[in-house]
């Protein structure tokens, strides 16, 4: 009887021709591809691109003044009939200045265009009122060669002077400031708005 577990050396061997199978460079390929485009598609939904990121950084912008948005409340008993009817969209505003004390409300203004553009010194009155000061009059100023801002207040209203300044200083550069307007004028200060 022949044993069967014996093998022949000749069949031991596989002497077939063909090579045994490597994995292909192409495989290799596709998975770096795809391991770097998870990647990428990774990093953009967890960490965004730079564009995001810039829209995402909020810059509070700084303001100096704080002006309640409550407008008063008007009893019809204590309004006359000829008054002016207040409109829901105008802002109260706190003419109070927080760091002087100093009412802006207690000190009338006379703006005049200096500069020979037209709606100047409208421009420059809406400004002032925009931080609670009371208008007195607009105008002409007596020449258009003002290059800047010319603030006179009258000795007696001497203390609102740094103010006025600072507040036009916002839209307007300042030139010359003093207290020496006349006594005689009719308002407490005068601004003349230059080119």
């Amino acid at each position: 009887m022949e044993d069967s577990s014996f093998q022949s050396p000749i069949n031991q061997f596989n002497y077939s021709t063909e090579t045994p199978k490597k994995p292909k460079k192409f495989i290799y390929i596709v998975i770096f591809l795809i391991i770097l485009i998870g990647f990428f598609l990774t990093k953009n939904l967890f960490f965004g691109s730079d564009k995001q990121k810039e829209a995402a950084v909020a810059t509070p912008t700084p303001t100096e003044f704080q002006f309640p948005t409550d407008t008063p409340a008007l009893s019809p008993t204590t309004a006359p009939a000829s008054s002016p009817t207040v409109s829901p969209t105008a802002k109260s505003v706190n003419p109070v200045d927080q760091s002087t004390g100093l009412d802006r409300s207690m000190l009338s203004v006379e703006v005049q265009n200096g500069s020979g553009v037209t709606g100047a010194a409208a421009k420059a009155a809406d400004v002032l009122t925009g931080f609670g000061y009371k208008i007195a009059s607009k105008g002409n100023a007596g020449n258009e060669n003002y290059e800047n801002a010319t603030i006179q207040v009258k000795s007696t209203k001497s203390n609102f002077l740094a103010l006025l300044k600072k507040d036009l200083g916002f839209s307007y550069t300042v030139g010359s400031t003093s207290a020496d307007l006349s006594s005689d004028s009719t308002a407490d200060a005068l601004v003349i708005i230059g080119k």
